[in-house]
């Protein structure tokens, strides 16, 4: 699912602050924060299942998370809604992020976002991680890399 999807779906919910269901016991919520440029007002989207965020869906890029559950239907979850071309596996009990576009395997937990253009970007190799005393909502989303301001 893509910022566009999101937005189509949110705008047939019946009450937004309750989410739109978009399978079982998995909804679709808007997050709004000072943070935004041209999006009218809307930081972004998430996915929850069972109240826990699993995927976080930006203008630029996507967030997975296991939301601190990884189980069948998690996996399921994120597949379902993952961008072309990439899926969740689990093997030896270790979770992975495939990517079928460029034949990578990510372990993932490593995996920070998913770029609208298919790029990875990794905890491990991102170059301003971790960024010290950053503001929490401060979205490096916008532009791909955090500001100047903040790596210097």
């Amino acid at each position: 699912m893509n910022w566009n999807e999101a937005q189509t779906l949110m705008e047939t919910a019946r009450d937004k602050t309750k989410g739109k269901p978009i399978a079982n016991n998995t909804r679709l919520y808007e997050i709004r924060n000072r943070y935004t440029l041209n999006t009218g007002g809307i930081g972004g989207y998430e996915i929850r299942l069972h109240g826990n965020i699993i995927m976080e869906i930006f203008l630029h890029h996507i967030e997975l998370s296991d939301g601190g559950w990884r189980t069948v239907t998690t996996k399921e979850r994120l597949n379902r809604y993952l961008p072309r071309g990439f899926r969740v596996y689990q093997k030896d009990w270790v979770w992975y992020l495939r990517d079928s576009n460029n034949d990578i395997d990510y372990n993932f937990g490593d995996v920070q976002w998913i770029h609208n253009d298919g790029r990875v970007m990794l905890y491990s190799t991102h170059p301003h991680y971790p960024v010290e005393d950053a503001p929490i909502l401060l979205p490096p989303y916008e532009t791909g890399y955090y500001p100047k301001e903040m790596i210097e």
